[in-house]
């Protein structure tokens, strides 16, 4: 008998400051630009006045250098 098998999946954007012992995480059915700019949203939000945040990404398509521009408190850097 033939099946057709459907999944389902579920992606986690995270991120840790071991210093302060914080983290911010969404879990998301799908991954674009705008998924991962919200992401960075909440990153800056939680960063402390005065500090800066670094995000390493891992070259995916939607890891573009431009996603950081509007939030002055982070920067990436790109691994690819």
């Amino acid at each position: 008998m033939v099946k057709q098998q459907q999944f389902e999946y579920a992606y986690l954007f995270g991120s840790v400051c071991p210093e302060r012992g914080i983290g911010e995480a969404i879990v998301v059915p799908w991954v674009n630009k705008d998924i991962m700019t919200n992401h960075l949203e909440q990153i800056s939000k939680a960063t402390e006045k005065g500090r800066h945040a670094v995000v390493i990404m891992d070259g995916a398509g939607w890891h573009t250098d431009d996603i950081a521009r509007e939030f002055n408190n982070v920067s990436t850097i790109n691994t690819n």
